[in-house]
């Protein structure tokens, strides 16, 4: 039974480093990754791999105290008390930081794709042939940018533009006010 909980700590703990490891190459690709949630919500069990993982963790963890400080415990009691320890750190992780996480994500950072086609307003006057700032708003955010005109004219502040396309972060944008 020790040898189960300590093969479930040490994977867990491996794959966690592992997972973490990866991650972070893969964001350096460009590769979102895996995701196993089912409808954004894990009442009774944790299906994302990092919390199964942790899970795996915390469960031999918690048999292998038990184990060594509880020496007397009934085998069954200490896998009910070890899978019960799992589900409740895993239940706790997934719904108070993960979910918040990926709802925050979802909502803060629009894509390229929306802003194209999106009313703003020039904040600073964009100069000819030069640069100036304008301010948009999406999802109730407010947000600004550099910006260039896509014909090379000048637009004062405060007149309004609409984004026509975006590269390398400066967005090109034509004026909407003699239309």
């Amino acid at each position: 039974m020790l040898l189960l909980f300590q093969v479930c700590f040490f994977a867990g703990i491996a794959l966690i480093i592992i997972s973490v490891l990866l991650g972070s190459l893969f964001d350096i690709v460009g590769i979102d990754g895996f995701d196993l949630d089912f409808g954004g919500s894990s009442i009774a069990l944790p299906f994302s791999p990092i919390v199964f993982v942790l899970f795996s963790a915390v469960f031999g963890g918690m048999g292998w105290i038990l184990w060594e400080k509880v020496p007397g415990l009934f085998w069954i009691l200490m896998l009910f008390l070890s899978a019960v320890t799992g589900f409740a750190v895993c239940f706790a992780i997934q719904h108070f930081i993960i979910t918040p996480l990926k709802k925050a994500q979802s909502t803060s950072t629009p894509d390229v794709k929306d802003l194209v086609g999106l009313p703003a307003t020039v904040s600073e006057t964009i100069m000819e042939n030069g640069f100036g700032e304008i301010r948009y708003i999406i999802n109730g955010n407010s947000y600004t940018s550099p910006a260039k005109t896509i014909n090379g004219g000048e637009i004062k502040a405060g007149g309004s533009v609409a984004i026509c396309w975006i590269e390398e972060y400066v967005f090109y944008v034509t004026s909407t006010e003699n239309i």
